[in-house]
């Protein structure tokens, strides 16, 4: 399985050649190379997380899956010498991200049929190469190649953008570019310090991401007045890179724009993975790598989070263009999945990570409805569409399916993903918080309650105001085309009566882009253990330790909090606890608390009454 998943990542490459010869022949033959190329490399995908062990221990990112490990530069080990290797494999963390990008880098395939016109193979040729960073940047076990793979994906992106955008497209391609990548030098100069500290201690210059964590568990980097504040200074640095790539408030500037400006198959790609890669890179390298530091953070990550949540979701009720409002939503919903991976507890980070691969499925699907509007149309302007479902039902019928699926409608994959982030946070703050902190991180937690209430209020107002009503419709394919092959932005809002507009409804190439992602809404929302099986083995682990950092770091600071309230706290928990444990089936549970325990997935996130005893205070 080792070779199928070098094959994985490296077919896409093959669909470049075979699009830049086809060029040759029209565009007809670019694109159907590169539809062949991505649905090979879906189908290469499926088979290699069809194959994934579904258990505890191969959920662990210990024990990497279908693993290559090749040497790529240099040979010596020692500390006079570098050994780099192409060393790729997945784990729980990873896989369905893994699987996410090969699937929605079909469709983005498939959204782009009829609207790319000019320099097809070019287009799609940074198509393919921005699905191998994609893949690359999951599987990557070494620091220098994931480090490749993350820049990878921001220079085939750059020129969709600057290139096939709408009218700004060149200034958001700039501002794309140098948002990423001057975060991406940062967290670079982070990364490196962490290898030469580990090098110090172990006189081996090692790059290998699973062999640095095990080495900073034992020897981390320091973080205190006596020995210096190392630690902390390479967090931030990292946090530049991956709270940019998120992207968290307030650095969340560039994405609106650059999402409204580019091509649809390009958003698609944007919203789907490549924000994942912010919040993958603080599951994969700040919180086990850095764990007191994360957690001197933690309140302020969790107010970061929320803010964009809210201020995403207050952002979005502004928006007249319906594309930039699906983008304002993806600053409001990737800050739950923040919210939920700062959380700090198995709740959290499982829904974080599944709401990461949920995001990817609704928000990608919703910018992919958009372009497929814009297509006919030729504009944004929510203003401009009225009654539309009249005219178009299939396109209603997966507008109003992705939205209620992007406002966690239960049964939907939305509502398995927040209700997880929820039920964490309010964990966190409940029961799980120094006395100091628990009326702040329940603070956090409502607020948060109330972006839920907001998401749904943007998103039902924008599918009444465009579907239904009076019909009110655009003139068809009536605006200017731009040398790039996007309108004129004065041409693009002339609306005339509705006899005027001879406007087809979404055809079969339409509805099998969508129709997988239909699968998934479903799948997760009804399924969610099967999604959640692989993240918990991989995720887990990692709130123990920065955890214990956590009380350790504030309760010192704070008053002990009164034997009553513990104790309320704790019955409430543990009765919560006992019920959970007798409606779940034994098979469907997951170890979280040790080898002998076999708690469900909500079973033993409560702490024990003994958990929660008084704890000494500090000098």
């Amino acid at each position: 399985m080792s070779n199928l998943l070098l094959i994985t990542i490296g077919f896409p490459l093959i669909g470049v050649a075979l699009a830049a010869l086809a060029a040759h022949w029209g565009r007809d033959a670019v694109r159907q190379s590169a539809l062949m190329t991505s649905l090979i490399t879906l189908v290469l995908a499926i088979v290699v997380v069809a194959h994934y062990p579904f258990g505890a221990a191969a959920g662990s990112s210990s024990i990497p899956y279908a693993a290559s490990n090749l040497a790529w530069l240099g040979q010596d080990a020692s500390l006079h010498g570098i050994n780099i290797h192409f060393s790729v494999g997945l784990d729980g963390l990873s896989v369905w991200l893994f699987g996410l990008a090969a699937l929605l880098t079909f469709c983005a395939v498939l959204v782009s049929w009829d609207s790319i016109s000019d320099r097809p193979a070019g287009f799609y040729g940074l198509l393919l190469l921005l699905e191998t960073g994609m893949l690359g940047v999951f599987a990557a076990g070494d620091i220098i190649l994931f480090y490749v793979f993350f820049e990878f994906t921001l220079i085939p992106l750059f020129f969709l953008i600057g290139i096939w955008g709408s009218e700004e497209r060149r200034y958001a391609a700039t501002k794309f570019f140098l948002f990423t990548f001057a975060g991406s030098v940062l967290t670079f100069l982070g990364l490196l310090t962490i290898v030469l500290w580990q090098s110090m201690s172990s006189h081996k210059l090692t790059f290998s991401i699973a062999q640095l964590t095990v080495a900073l568990a034992h020897n981390p980097l320091p973080n205190d007045a006596a020995h210096g504040y190392l630690q902390m200074l390479v967090f931030l640095a990292l946090f530049a890179g991956f709270a940019i790539k998120v992207p968290l408030f307030p650095l969340h500037t560039w994405l609106p724009l650059a999402h409204t400006q580019a091509p649809a198959a390009g958003s698609v790609l944007l919203a789907g993975v490549l924000l994942k890669i912010g919040s993958y890179g603080f599951l994969r390298f700040s919180m086990p790598m850095l764990p007191a530091a994360t957690a001197i953070c933690v309140p302020w990550l969790l107010w970061l989070a929320v803010i964009g949540i809210l201020y995403g979701a207050l952002l979005a009720l502004a928006q007249k263009d319906i594309k930039r409002l699906v983008a304002c939503s993806s600053v409001s919903h990737m800050g739950f999945c923040m919210l939920g991976i700062f959380a700090l507890n198995p709740l959290g980070l499982q829904g974080g990570v599944l709401q990461m691969i949920n995001h990817g499925i609704s928000t990608g699907a919703l910018f992919a409805l958009v372009g497929m509007l814009y297509d006919r149309y030729h504009t944004r302007n929510i203003a401009d569409y009225g009654g539309i479902a009249r005219k178009l039902p299939r396109f209603a019928f997966f507008l109003v399916l992705f939205t209620l699926s992007s406002i966690g409608l239960p049964g939907t994959n939305g509502f398995a993903g927040e209700f997880l982030i929820l039920a964490g946070m309010f964990q966190r703050g409940w029961s799980q918080s120094p006395a100091g902190l628990n009326w702040e991180l329940l603070t956090i937690a409502v607020l948060a309650v109330l972006g839920v209430v907001l998401g749904a209020w943007y998103m039902l107002w924008l599918v009444q105001r465009v579907l239904f009503g009076p019909l009110r419709e655009p003139q068809p394919h009536a605006a200017t085309e731009s040398a790039s092959g996007h309108e004129s932005p004065a041409a693009a809002h002339q609306v005339v009566p509705a006899h005027h507009a001879p406007i087809r409804d979404l055809n079969f190439r339409e509805m099998l882009t969508l129709a997988p992602l239909v699968v998934f809404v479903f799948w997760i929302g009804l399924v969610p253990n099967r999604f959640l099986q692989p993240i918990a083995p991989a995720v887990d682990p990692l709130a123990a330790p920065i955890d214990a950092a956590f009380q350790a770091h504030y309760a010192a600071a704070s008053p002990s909090p009164q034997p009553s309230s513990l104790a309320l706290r704790a019955n409430i928990g543990d009765t919560l606890a006992r019920s959970v444990s007798e409606d779940r089936p034994a098979t469907s549970r997951t170890n979280f608390s040790g080898p002998s325990s076999h708690d469900s997935t909500l079973v033993g996130l409560v702490p024990s009454p003994s958990s929660l005893a008084p704890r000494p205070s500090t000098p």
